[in-house]
């Protein structure tokens, strides 16, 4: 059967664009520097477009209508500006400000979260929000032709070194140095590419079905399962963002922005359907279509050539893996990975230790709840026992009681009467001058069945709203000092503050009481405060090169670390010499917690973070209070390979966990497991730049979470946004950005009802240093919420 259509509109002039409404009622058409908005079925009076939408002092090179709002539709322009509009009311709903120097040209509508994407000339590409009261900001920027840049590099460093050829190791200066060699500056590396443009002509955010995990264990409570928490959203199918170039068409993660795949024009495309064995390239590009069938599993992309008349159609699945070879669909079998691929990336590197094969299997994936015991010579059996004193033995005891009782009986009395009468020292005297009172109440023993007020444990409500009010303020110090460290005492009942006025102070809530307690006795500015987890003891560190250990009850630390093996012979009398053996500290350690449930004591030192065990003597003598009966030893120190320092760590204390997490000045992450003491796992290039804090879903005895939600972790660097990662899948499930971190590090804080991210923010920091608190759900529906402190 023939095709046929009917004519809504004649003698427009030129059309540059052309879009359906998502009911499939209007159609605009951008006709030079307007949009006409007109109907698909025409009536018998109507004459010519619904309305005019004028306004840009460029041409319009695309409009979207708004899948959300069926009245909304945003056009761009080559004036650099993009326009809200509302067709049904007839207006203007907002107008941007010149915001590139590019001209947009390109734009495309996300099908189930309100935001767009805008695509630029200059290859930039600026996804911005729809929500009402929300405006209309720019969520994230991504620049498609550093990404080109990048993969072209890599492919051409990996085909150098894959090259065979002699090695020239030359004495020379550098300038001097030969090409012919791996020692002096590579030609293949070093010559410039030709100029093909980057200009973004088209953009596509494919549409995924929501996809509910099959549970395993049955057995397991409704409230647990993964469909009925806020974390859901997290581990379904990520949609897809298409974005095609001129020389290169990307494939994007859409929540967390990562690069799935790059093919480049200069690749090769297997035709399946070709009789010879050498495939086409993609050529320069000149046009982007790209549609979705009823098999959401793929995207369909017809690419225009730019120099010949044709095109290529290619088949894109949704794929969650980069590199390799390309096939006639546009992706390797490689790249076809489903969702049960994705989690067998996190497995454990082959090279363990004889032990470790016995209790962890090849295919054991690495999480933070893990169901392997420990090994047989693992390092967090150690245990330090005090020495004590040898009591005499029973027989002695025996012994020494027979002579005492056989020289009684042997003995005869003083007196032989039966009585003696008393010199009168126990009787009570005759006149007394004063008679204290000596009987006091008896102290209660505390019920273990009952908890105070203060500490009583209720369980936190999964459904709450941020805490959005400010409850109280309170100056902790005289002079602008900077707080480097904060935390709550696991009831909730204090806050604990690491100064850099070489204090820790710890206020009761609420702060408006003023009460607490100031912790003094480090030589520097204090880096990290820890609380235990029975909350008696709180572990500081300082950039005096030590951390201290202190009681809720005492002023002085009752220990404190200053060498690197152990304090045996510290603070002992007559014995101040330092050992050649245990040096130490010979830098500030940047952090200082508890692990494995206070069982060891973790100190981070430069590139390496230290475990130690411990044992804690909390008495102290009057005549000698500077002597310390407590002491600690270490049993593995942990190097971060390839970086200079430490910037971030974290390790979970709640609960037993053989998982720490560990973040270098190289940009990588490292994950260390404890209990085969090796690293397991690396992940190269999180951020642009070194992250300064790792924050970890821990939990709360308040709340109940299932176990799949304690492998999710944050983490943050200056000039970058905030990524939320999966340990089992080894990559970034959700980006976060909205919050100014620019020159100082802000911190992390996850709500115990994993529902919402707290972290600091740079607001007006030139004007005024005031800080505002973003509190953004796991769930991306959830839009971000900011507070401005009076």
């Amino acid at each position: 059967a023939q095709i046929r259509g009917h004519v809504i509109g004649q003698t427009m002039g030129r059309v540059q664009y052309s879009c359906f409404s998502s009911d499939a009622k209007l159609v605009a058409l951008c006709i030079e520097r307007e949009v006409h908005i007109l109907p698909t079925k025409l009536k018998e009076k109507s004459t010519g477009p619904l309305a005019v939408l004028e306004g840009h002092t460029s041409y319009v090179n695309a409009a979207q209508f708004c899948p959300h709002y069926s009245s909304t539709l945003v056009s761009v322009s080559d004036d650099r500006t993009f326009k809200i509009w509302d067709v049904v009311g007839c207006e203007l709903i907002y107008q941007s400000s010149i915001i590139s120097s590019s001209p947009f040209i390109s734009i495309s509508m996300h099908p189930r979260l309100e935001q767009f994407a805008l695509g630029s000339s200059d290859g930039v590409v600026r996804v911005y929000d729809t929500t009402e009261g929300n405006g209309f900001r720019c969520l994230n920027t991504i620049d498609a032709e550093k990404l080109i840049s990048k993969h072209r590099y890599n492919k051409l460093q990996a085909a150098t070194e894959a090259a065979t050829g002699p090695v020239t190791v030359s004495s020379r200066p550098a300038w001097q140095r030969g090409n012919n060699g791996s020692v002096g500056p590579n030609p293949i590396l070093q010559q410039e590419d030709s100029e093909a443009g980057c200009a973004i002509l088209g953009l596509h955010f494919t549409y995924t079905a929501d996809k509910k995990e099959e549970e395993d264990n049955p057995h397991v409570p409704s409230f647990l399962k993964p469909e009925t928490t806020t974390l859901k959203d997290i581990f379904n199918t990520p949609p897809i963002l298409m974005i095609g170039t001129t020389g290169a068409l990307l494939q994007l993660n859409a929540k967390s922005l990562e690069v799935i795949s790059i093919i480049d024009s200069t690749d090769e495309l297997l035709n399946h359907n070709a009789f010879d064995d050498e495939g086409d390239t993609l050529g320069l590009a000149g046009s982007y279509t790209f549609g979705q069938g009823f098999d959401v599993s793929q995207t369909f992309c017809a690419v225009g050539n730019l120099f010949a008349n044709g095109f290529n159609i290619l088949r894109l699945p949704h794929s969650y893996n980069a590199g390799g070879k390309i096939s006639s669909s546009g992706v390797t079998d490689e790249h076809q990975l489903d969702n049960s691929d994705i989690l067998d990336m996190g497995r454990v590197a082959d090279g363990l230790d004889c032990f470790t094969l016995e209790t962890r299997s090849e295919n054991q994936e690495i999480t933070v709840l893990s169901s392997v015991p420990i090994c047989a010579n693992s390092p967090l059996k150690a245990e330090l026992v005090p020495k004590t004193k040898h009591a005499p033995t029973s027989a002695k005891k025996s012994q020494k009681g027979f002579l005492k009782k056989s020289t009684i009986g042997g003995d005869q009395a003083l007196t032989f009467k039966s009585s003696i009468k008393s010199s009168g020292y126990t009787e009570k005297p005759r006149s007394s001058m004063f008679s204290p009172q000596t009987r006091t109440k008896p102290q209660k023993k505390p019920d273990l069945g009952k908890i105070s007020k203060g500490m009583e444990r209720k369980e936190y409500p999964m459904n709450c709203e941020p805490p959005i009010e400010l409850v109280s303020k309170i100056d902790i110090a005289e002079r602008p000092t900077p707080v480097n460290s904060i935390t709550f005492l696991g009831d909730g009942s204090c806050v604990t503050c690491g100064l850099a006025n070489e204090s820790a102070q710890v206020l009761r809530l609420p702060l408006s009481s003023g009460k607490g307690t100031t912790f003094t006795g480090h030589n520097g500015a204090v880096n990290s405060v820890f609380w235990s987890h029975d909350n008696k003891y709180l572990l500081t560190s300082s950039e005096d090169n030590s951390a201290a250990l202190w009681c809720q009850n005492q002023t002085d630390p009752i220990m404190t670390f200053t060498q690197v093996k152990n304090n045996f012979r510290v603070d002992k009398e007559g014995d101040n010499k330092l050992d050649k053996d245990n040096p130490i500290f010979s830098k500030a350690i940047k952090h200082a917690q508890f692990y494995f449930v206070d069982k060891f004591i973790i100190l981070v030192c430069s590139n390496t973070f230290y475990m130690y065990k411990y044992n804690l003597d909390t008495s102290k003598s009057d005549v000698k209070r500077y002597l310390t009966k407590s002491h600690y030893k270490i049993v593995k120190s942990f190097h971060l390979s390839g970086s200079q320092q430490i910037t971030a760590f974290s390790a979970v204390n709640q609960f037993h966990s053989y998982i720490s997490l560990c973040a270098g000045s190289n940009r990588a992450l490292e994950v260390f497991d404890l209990n085969v003491a090796k690293s397991v796992q690396t992940i190269e290039d999180i951020h642009s730049r070194p992250a300064h804090v790792i924050c970890q879903n821990q939990g709360s005895a308040y709340a109940s979470h299932p176990s799949s939600s304690y492998d999710l972790f944050l983490t943050a660097a200056v000039s970058d946004s905030i990524k939320l990662w999966d340990l089992r899948m080894n990559r970034c499930v959700q980006r976060y950005e909205g919050h100014q971190n620019r020159v100082y590090p802000c911190g992390l804080a996850i709500s115990p009802c994993s529902r919402y991210i707290a972290t600091g923010s740079e607001d007006k920091a030139d004007l005024h240093p005031r800080h505002a608190i973003t509190f953004s759900e796991f769930d991306p529906l959830m839009q971000p919420l900011t507070i401005r402190p009076a």
